[in-house]
């Protein structure tokens, strides 16, 4: 029984989708993993290597932010914008990121995205 169990997790992957809705708005993401220069498209959340990063488009704006290396997390950040799947405190949950932008002002600004299931 631990066999096909082994075998049927080599075969689970962790796929995101690429298309959401933040505040009432389009959003495209795309997760590259990076690590010798070859920009190829991570499929799975699990297989990012240290010179991954994620190409967010929204509201005509083109944000490029790498991974971070905090424990426990799945997410990206240049210290102004952040995107996770998960946290310390909340699971993984790859239809519900987390999308943040550090404002000017020192506050942070939270928004709400899920997944655009009309362009799937």
């Amino acid at each position: 029984m631990q066999l096909i169990s082994f075998i049927l997790s080599l075969f689970v992957v962790i796929l995101p989708p690429s298309k959401f809705i933040c505040e009432s708005e389009p959003l495209n993401v795309t997760i590259y993993n990076n690590l010798n220069g070859d920009y190829q498209i991570a499929h799975d959340l699990e297989n990012i290597d240290a010179g991954a990063f994620a190409l967010i488009k929204w509201k005509g704006l083109s944000i490029m932010i790498p991974r971070t290396f905090n424990a426990g997390e799945i997410s990206f950040s240049d210290r102004k914008w952040w995107w996770s799947y998960q946290d310390r405190e909340n699971p993984l949950d790859i239809d519900h990121p987390r999308f943040r932008h550090l404002l000017q002002r020192g506050q942070i600004e939270d928004y709400s995205c899920f997944p655009d299931i009309d362009s799937a």
